[in-house]
């Protein structure tokens, strides 16, 4: 998944001579071939902290399912739903603006963009606020669900303003830092959750668990860019106005695709039963948290993305080609995992009365194929300014999930909206794709070694079925049997060879 210049002409990389006496300022590792192994290898140590996390999301999950039930952790599952939603709907795509723009911008202008995005961020967040409270009110929700809904959202204030504080430590591909705060904030939530829990916490309690954590790591993150970025929002009405317009599309499309994913828990939490909802929730909770690898790993390559469609649309073709690979094996190998791993996932995150998700699970786990691919895409898309054609692909994978949900619920209850859930994300794949080869049909991708990982997901799916095998052996096998049939079919690219253990690393050699 090399993201250097290996495919550009060779003039890009060898200016011409330079008087000895010339003084030649320090480049910006963006615009140097050693972008493209920075990003790999912080995308394998973004990576590593994740599968940190996500053990840790493990432990909070089972705490939770196992603390609250299967209604209650439904009830929980649904505010922190509507929390992301309008989280989304009131970001208005500054996070990804964000980094793409601090990325081409240099001195005075960069700081006096990150005071007028902060300021901007914050005015929206709370404006977020009162949506989410009006909502949990109109709805009917008793007193602790709107007191909880309060607390998360006002969570979502304070992760703005330590996500925007983070943004040059983004840019400055400093991956081991973006990688330790994560795992910080998991972890307090989870050492929270733990003293929570013992001591009998409502359900209110557990909701503020986020507030806690994140108003913490605000001046944790201050301290790593001090000098870098101001703390002090600005005011200015007309440059506020300006940045909206320059991301109005992208706005709307980052809005519609949080409410596409998140729409499927809250419309079966007002269709269907307690229980249902209760079921659905588990397989959603454990989708969410896979399905954000994706985003996370593509995103360390956003700034390196962004440079390279203003200046190098060659490097931009070969690193989407890469990404795409990298992540379409990605999200074949966590799709088997899913399903085959069902019973045991169920087992260890929400425990025995939540068997019924186990079904509901393995429908969600098809969809992640869908989820690895789309990221790579849809960032592309975000560094050609295509926000309109975002938009369009996020409200068309609205309006499918949308109503396939309250089709398929009616019908089917939590199985139901899982097949909505599928439908929806695979729709906005397809879209972008289509919307990115429309703009430039140079960046269509190449299928030589997609069709490899489909012949090896073939034998790998038929052993995650395998009746007789045990529950933990079954996930392994098939995935056991994948990673051979990658690295014997010679699918794997060369970039993501170098990070293979020797021994495997031969035998595709």
């Amino acid at each position: 998944m090399s993201i250097g210049r290996a495919r550009t002409p060779a003039s890009v990389d060898a200016p011409g001579p330079v008087p000895a006496d010339a003084t030649q300022p320090e480049p910006d590792v963006l615009d140097t071939t050693a972008a493209g192994g920075l990003i790999v290898r912080g995308g394998a140590l973004r990576f590593g902290a994740y599968l940190g996390v996500v053990g840790l999301s493990v432990i909070s999950a089972a705490l939770l399912t196992r603390y609250l039930g299967v209604a209650r952790f439904g009830a929980y599952t649904t505010v922190i739903s509507l929390v992301s939603i309008v989280a989304s709907v009131t970001d208005a795509g500054m996070s990804g603006l964000g980094t793409r723009e601090y990325a081409v911008r240099k001195g005075a202008e960069r700081r006096e963009l990150m005071r007028d995005l902060l300021g901007l961020r914050v005015t929206l967040t709370m404006a977020g606020v009162v949506l989410a409270l009006t909502f949990a009110l109109a709805v009917g929700w008793d007193a602790a669900l709107v007191a909880g809904t309060l607390a998360a959202s006002l969570a979502v204030v304070a992760l703005v303003v330590q996500h925007t504080l983070s943004i040059p430590i983004t840019t400055a591909l400093r991956v081991g830092t973006l990688s330790a705060l994560d795992l910080a904030r998991q972890a307090a939530s989870v050492a929270l959750l733990v003293v929570l829990i013992l001591a009998g916490a409502e359900l209110f309690a557990l909701l503020a668990v986020s507030l806690v954590v994140n108003v913490a790591l605000v001046p944790v993150t201050a301290r790593f860019v001090r000098g870098e970025i101001s703390m002090r929002p600005a005011l200015h009405l007309r440059r506020w106005a300006a940045l909206l317009r320059l991301t109005v599309y992208f706005s709307l499309a980052a809005a519609a695709s949080t409410v596409y994913l998140y729409i499927a828990q809250i419309l079966t939490s007002l269709i269907a039963s307690d229980h249902q909802s209760g079921l659905f929730a588990a397989a959603f909770r454990i989708f969410i948290v896979i399905a954000a690898v994706p985003g996370m790993l593509v995103a360390t390559a956003l700034p390196m993305l962004a440079r390279a469609a203003r200046d190098d649309r060659a490097r931009l073709g070969y690193a989407l080609q890469r990404t795409f690979e990298a992540t379409l094996i990605l999200g074949v190998a966590a799709a088997l995992g899913v399903i085959a791993g069902a019973r045991v996932i169920i087992a260890v995150v929400a425990g025995p009365k939540f068997t019924q998700a186990v079904g509901v699970l393995q429908i969600e786990g098809l969809a992640l194929v869908a989820s690895f691919v789309l990221a790579n895409w849809g960032f592309g898309l975000l560094a050609l300014h295509r926000h309109r054609a975002m938009l369009l692909a996020n409200l068309i994978a609205l309006a499918v999930s949308a109503s396939l949900t309250v089709v398929f619920v009616n019908a089917h209850g939590a199985s139901g909206a899982a097949v909505a859930s599928v439908c929806g994300e695979s729709a906005l794949a397809i879209a972008y794709l289509v919307a990115l080869v429309r703009c430039d049909p140079a960046l269509r991708p190449e299928l030589a070694v997609p069709a490899k990982v489909l012949l090896a997901a073939v034998p790998a799916a038929v052993v995650a079925f395998v009746p007789s095998l045990p529950g933990v052996v079954q996930p392994l096998a098939s995935l056991g049997v994948f990673t051979l049939l990658i690295v014997a079919l010679g699918a794997v690219p060369d970039e993501l060879h170098e990070l293979l253990p020797p021994g495997l690393r031969r035998r595709a050699s």
